[in-house]
Order: structure tokens, then sequence, then C-alpha cells
């Protein structure tokens, strides 16, 4: 049994989270056992209550080298958005963890780094081939930002299509829950953080309601803006036409409720969302920053972020309009059918087993 410490899973409902999710449903429970790093985790009977932060850092630093030296990986599965902290796969080679994988899942930092913050950044991707075994990437742009000058690998976020397809019965149920009948129904799915810029949503909803009279538009998720969006959807008087749905394990059944998606994101690596929605055959309008590797299927249109909100809306009003796909066999045939990112991980890790223990040490 390969056992393995699975590092960025959350409470948040994101992109990464739906990754881990998964790939490790995925990953044969026959051959995998996966311990998913949480504030508080029970290893094998035994309470673990981790440090709350790094603020004390020899507090913090003790908590993990113990961690790891009383309790067994073989492999320690680090899933991350920056590289300013790297502690994890540090004190995992130390405790000789035989396998250390880094997958980088965007393309920019979300944090605002001040001058130390950035050496740390800079230190970090000239040595993180010395810390990490194996460097992933969500996408080509992902891996370029993370690792420039490096070799890493591609994982696709691959999908159980099955769960994402369109089916109208989510669609009638989804839409009947906030009172939508045959008017279009727009709506963003992900977190309501600065990456995601969720405030120029609201800004061109406004701008639709002025094009269409019955369109609304529904926020799938929850973030760290939620007080700033509600704030605006007052101030334009959009109570009616704005839904705040929160987080929610039933995400999958609204990618057959919109009539749009809309990504007027800052950055990005290879969204999780878009790939859901194109296997649900939904349309989706995007920000010019986005990848265009993200472009599976030919259902997603990208637009400017400089250009006006007027312009952002009237591309959404006439994406509406369009029909739903069949895609299953398009995202099959690219690569992004979960079972095969799983096998390619599986690969992955045995081959990187097999290497260090022909090499009978951690390197």
């Amino acid at each position: 049994m390969i056992r393995v410490f699975m590092v960025g899973m959350s409470t948040d409902k994101g992109g990464v989270e739906a990754y881990i999710s998964n790939l490790s449903i995925f990953l044969s429970d026959e051959k995998y056992e996966i311990v998913y790093s949480w504030p508080v985790m029970e290893v094998n009977g035994k309470m673990w209550v981790c440090p709350r932060n790094r603020h004390n850092y020899y507090k913090y630093a003790k908590f993990w080298k113990r961690f790891f030296k009383e309790n067994h990986f073989d492999v320690v599965y680090y899933n991350t958005c920056d590289i300013v902290s790297v502690d994890m796969l540090k004190f995992a080679k130390k405790a000789g963890v035989p396998v250390r994988i880094i997958h980088s899942h965007n393309t920019e930092n979300q944090m605002k780094m001040d001058m130390f913050h950035r050496i740390t950044e800079k230190h970090n991707r000239k040595n993180i081939e010395k810390i990490a075994t194996n460097l992933l990437a969500c996408s080509e742009d992902a891996g370029y930002w993370m690792f420039p000058g490096k070799k890493f690998t591609v994982i696709k976020n691959g999908i159980d299509y099955s769960k994402y397809r369109y089916q109208l019965e989510n669609r009638t149920e989804c839409r009947k829950s906030i009172s939508v009948a045959d008017g279009y129904l727009v709506g963003c799915i992900g977190r309501l953080d600065p990456q995601k810029n969720p405030l120029m949503s609201v800004e061109i909803m406004k701008e639709i309601s002025k094009l269409n009279a019955t369109a609304k538009f529904v926020f799938v998720g929850d973030g760290e803006l939620r007080p700033q969006v509600e704030q605006k959807i007052k101030e334009y008087n959009l109570e009616d036409r704005i839904v705040l749905l929160g987080p929610r394990d039933d995400a999958n059944k609204w990618y057959s409720a919109l009539d749009c998606l809309v990504m007027p994101s800052l950055f990005e690596g290879l969204p999780f969302t878009l790939v859901e929605a194109q296997a649900a055959g939904l349309s989706c309008v995007v920000s010019n920053t986005v990848s265009s590797d993200a472009n599976i299927t030919g259902l997603i249109e990208y637009v400017d972020l400089n250009q006006s909100t007027k312009v952002w809306a009237e591309h959404i009003l006439e994406t509406c309009e369009k029909e739903r796909l069949d895609t299953k066999e398009q995202l099959k045939k690219a690569g992004y059918s979960i079972q095969d990112t799983a096998e390619q991980v599986d690969k992955i890790i045995q081959t990187s087993l097999e290497k260090r223990v022909q090499c009978g040490r951690v390197k």
C-alpha cells in the first residue's frame, strides 16, 4: 500500500479542491492510502492539531518535523497556487519521504507580496528541484510561471464527465429554486476572491439588466469579497437580479441551469470550472488572461479585460442564444477524463518510487 500525504484541501469548494477530490476517488484504494492535510488530522489512531499559521515558525517547524518522523509516507503531493512557501516539501525530504510532488495550479500569485516574500519566492524557484522530485502543472502557462527554465509535466484537469453532463432535470430544479422560468441565467462558479474579479461581474450584470429585462445572475461560491459584492449589488439595486448561492455541494447541477458562464478573472492556470462547463456543453465568456489551452471544445469566447462592461454584456447575451453541444468525445480525446488523469499520476508515482528504491536513497 502506497501512503500519500495530500496537501491542498480546504473548506473552499474551488478548483484545487475539486482536482484533489476527483483524483483521490479514481486512484485505486487497493493501491493507495491517502491522508489529507487538515488543521486536525487522525493518523494511525493519533490526533494531530496543526499550528494555525507560521507566525511562530519554531512551533510550526517542530510540529511538521515530528509529524513526518512519526508517520511514514511514500509520497507528499503538494498542490499549490504559489511557491512562496515550500516548507512542507523541505520537512518531508528531511524525514526521508522518497517522492515529493509539487503541482502548480495558477499563473500568478494571489497574495500581495512584500520584499521578503519576493526574495523567498525567487529562492524557491531557483532551488525547487533540490526539494521536490516531481514538478507538475495544470497547464503549460502554470508550469512556465512556477518553474521557469525547468522541466515539468502537465497534468490535465480531468473530470468525471457523467457528473457534469447536461441534464434537463437539473436545469429545471435549479432554475425553479431561484424563480427563473424562461429568462436567461448567467453565472460565475468559483470563489469570491480578488483573482476571480467578482466585482466586475456585478458591473457586467448592471449592463445586462439594461439590455435584457428578465436575465438573472448567480454566484456559486463564497470568499473574502462577498461583503463588497453584496454592497455593490445593493448600490445598483440588483437584489432581484443577482443571487448569491454561497458554496454548494451540488455545483455540478448549476452548469445545466446556466445559459452562459462568465469568468472575468485577472489571471488563471487552466480553470477546472471551464473544463466542467464544457462537459455540460455550456458556452463561456472569459477574460483574455485565461489560457487559450482552456478552449478545448470551441465553447469559450475570450474578451479583453480592458473592454467596457457593456461590451462584455453584449457578448454574454449573444452567447446565451447558443445551443448546447455534446462534448464528451472531444474532452475524452483531449485527455480530460479523470480516469486518464489518475492513470498518469499513478504512473508518475510508481516510476518515481521505483527509481528511488533503485538509488537506495532520498534525493
